[in-house]
C-alpha cells in the first residue's frame, strides 16, 4: 500500500477546466437514499471543457466533489477514484488516500480515500494529482470516481451501502510524437513540447516552460499545431505568412511563460504575429524585447530571442503572460 503525502489546495477558475463544487445530480443507488449532487473535472482540458487532454508521462489534476442535500449525516465515507492503467499517483488533497499497485499492469489504478462524515448541506471534495501513462499512439481513456456512504442512523435498510457516482470524465492521452501536447505543470518541470525533429513533414516545434511561480498548484498548458489553409490565415492585415499555426492555451500567470517556436525558414527577422483575445480577433505583430526575462509594462507577449539553426531553420523565444488562447504565426 502506498501512502500519498503531498497536500495541496487549488480551487477556483483558471479558464481551462475550472473546479466546480456543485454540478450534475447523480441518482442514488437505492430508493430512500439521500440526494447528493456531484461533479468532476480534469485539467488541463481543451476550450474549458470537461474532457482532459494530456501528453503521456506528463501530469494532470483530477477533482471530484459531492454535496449532501439530504437531512441525514453521511457516515463511513469513502471516495474511490479510478485512473487509467499505468498512471502514477503523485499526491492527494486531503492527504488521506492509498493507491495499491494493481495486480496486473494493464489494470486501472484505484485510489481509496476515507473521509470524515458529511453533515446535511456539507460538500466533500477530493483532488488527485497524477502522471498519465506513456502511450505510443493517441489513446482515449477516462477517469471515474464514486462516493460510498451508509446511513445506519437514518436509513430503514441498514444492510446496504449507498454509492454516488461522479460524472465520467474522458481523458485523451497523447504520444510525445504528436502535433499537440498538454500537462498541468509546476515550476521546475521539464518544458512541454510538441513532436521533436524538424523536417518538411514536421515544420514547426512548439515548447513551453514556466519561468517562475504562477500562483497555482499546477498550471494547465496546452500546445496545438496545425497546417495553414492559406497564406493569410491568422496573419497580419495585408501580410502573408509561411509557418504552420501554433495555438497555446494557459491561464493568466504571475510569472511569464517562456514559449519557443522552431520552424523552417531562412529569415530570423520575420514578423511574428499573435491573434488578439477572442474568436475573430485580428493578428498583431509581437513586439521585440531582446534578452528580457520579464514582460515589459503594457505587453502580454514579446519576442525575447531570435536565432538561426543552420541555413533553413529559425528559433524564436516569446515571453507570454497566458490568457485566452492566441494563435502564433510568422
Amino acid at each position: 500500500m502506498r501512502r500519498l503525502r503531498t497536500t495541496f489546495r487549488w480551487f477556483g477558475g483558471v479558464g481551462l477546466g475550472a473546479v466546480v463544487l456543485l454540478g450534475l445530480f447523480t441518482a442514488p443507488s437505492d430508493a430512500g437514499s439521500p440526494n447528493v449532487k456531484s461533479d468532476s473535472r480534469i485539467i488541463p482540458s481543451l476550450d474549458g471543457g470537461e474532457s482532459g487532454f494530456v501528453t503521456g508521462g506528463r501530469n494532470a489534476l483530477y477533482t471530484a466533489s459531492w454535496t449532501n442535500e439530504s437531512n441525514a449525516t453521511l457516515t463511513n465515507v469513502l471516495v474511490v477514484v479510478t485512473l487509467p492503467a499505468g498512471s502514477g499517483v503523485l499526491s492527494a488533497d486531503p492527504d488521506v488516500c492509498t493507491a495499491p499497485a494493481p495486480a496486473n499492469p494493464s489494470d486501472p489504478v484505484v485510489v481509496s480515500c476515507p473521509r470524515d462524515n458529511v453533515r446535511s448541506g456539507g460538500t466533500i471534495t477530493q483532488q488527485i494529482f497524477f502522471r498519465a501513462p506513456v502511450v505510443s499512439v493517441e489513446t482515449q481513456s477516462e477517469v471515474t470516481s464514486l462516493l460510498k456512504v451508509d446511513e445506519k442512523t437514518s436509513d430503514a435498510d441498514t444492510a446496504h451501502t449507498d454509492t454516488f457516482k461522479a460524472p465520467r470524465r474522458p481523458l485523451t492521452i497523447l504520444p510525445t510524437a504528436a502535433d499537440a501536447a498538454g500537462g498541468c505543470m509546476r515550476t521546475g518541470d521539464a518544458a512541454l513540447a510538441t513532436q521533436s525533429g524538424l523536417s518538411s513533414t514536421n515544420p514547426l516545434i512548439t515548447t513551453a516552460r514556466l519561468t517562475g511561480p504562477t500562483g497555482q498548484f499546477c498550471t494547465p498548458l496546452i500546445l496545438v499545431e496545425r497546417h495553414r489553409s492559406n497564406p493569410t490565415e491568422f496573419c497580419g492585415a495585408g501580410a502573408t505568412c509561411t509557418t504552420d499555426i501554433a495555438v497555446t492555451l494557459a491561464p493568466s500567470v504571475f510569472s511569464p511563460i517562456q514559449l519557443t517556436f522552431t520552424f523552417l525558414a531562412n529569415n530570423r527577422n520575420l514578423t511574428w504575429y499573435k491573434t488578439g483575445d477572442g474568436e475573430g480577433a485580428l493578428a498583431e505583430p509581437v513586439a521585440d524585447c531582446p534578452g528580457a526575462t520579464q514582460l515589459p509594462t503594457g505587453l502580454d507577449a514579446c519576442v525575447n530571442s531570435r536565432s538561426k539553426l543552420g541555413s533553413m531553420a529559425v528559433t524564436l523565444g516569446v515571453l507570454w503572460q497566458g490568457g485566452p488562447d492566441p494563435s502564433w504565426v510568422g
